[in-house]
C-alpha cells in the first residue's frame, strides 16, 4: 500500500497547540515533503525496436533512485507504478545509432496509451547519434496507474536503442509534484 500525502487539520479559535496538532500540521507535511516520491531508471541493455513506427514500451533495468518502490528491474521493468496519488512530472529519453532512414518518436505513456502533447519526433537526415527527450505532466491514482517511455521508429529494419554509461541511454525520470 502506498503512502498517503497528510491533510493539514484546521486551527480554530480555543485549540491548544497540542503534540497531537503539531505532528499532524508541521512535522507530516515536512517529512512527506523532505522525502516525495522520485524516480530515476535507465536502460544497460540495447532493446531492439522494429521498423513499423510502432510505440514500444522501453525496458529499464536499473535505478539510481525509486524512494517509494515503484519500479521493479525484473517485472514489467517498463513500468513505473506510482504509490502515491497525484500529479507527476515524467521525462523520458532514448539515443538512437547514426542511421539516416526514417522517422524516430518518443512519447510518454500512461495505461500503455499516449499522454496528449508529450510526443517528440524527427527525422535524421545527418549520420550521428541522436537523442530525444519528451516530458509532460502525468496524474496517477496512487495503485493501478502505471507510467512508461515509448519509442518507435521507422527505419524499415529493427534498430537497438542505446544504453548503458552514455548520455543517449533511453531512461526515465518521475518527480510527484502534488497532489
Amino acid at each position: 500500500m502506498g503512502r498517503i500525502v497528510p491533510v493539514p487539520v484546521n486551527e480554530a479559535p480555543g485549540n491548544y497547540d497540542t503534540a497531537a496538532l503539531f505532528n499532524a500540521q508541521v512535522r507530516d507535511l515536512n517529512n512527506f515533503a523532505l522525502g516525495p516520491p522520485v524516480f530515476l531508471g535507465y536502460a544497460t541493455t540495447a532493446q531492439s525496436i522494429a521498423g513499423s513506427n510502432a510505440m514500444v514500451a522501453l525496458n529499464l533495468d536499473t535505478e539510481t533512485l525509486d524512494a517509494d518502490g515503484g519500479h521493479s528491474t525484473v517485472t514489467n521493468t517498463s513500468r513505473y507504478t506510482p504509490t502515491v496519488a497525484g500529479l507527476y512530472l515524467v521525462f523520458g529519453s532514448v539515443g538512437w545509432p547514426n542511421t539516416v532512414t526514417g522517422d524516430r518518436r518518443l512519447q510518454i505513456g500512461l495505461n500503455g496509451g499516449g499522454v496528449i502533447g508529450s510526443g517528440a519526433s524527427f527525422d535524421p537526415s545527418n549520420a550521428v547519434t541522436s537523442g530525444m527527450q519528451t516530458s509532460a505532466f502525468v496524474t496517477c491514482n496512487g495503485s493501478t496507474d502505471y507510467i512508461e517511455v515509448m519509442a518507435a521508429q521507422a527505419s524499415g529494419g529493427a534498430m537497438n536503442t542505446s544504453a548503458g554509461a552514455s548520455i543517449f541511454t533511453a531512461s526515465m525520470r518521475v518527480l510527484w509534484i502534488s497532489r
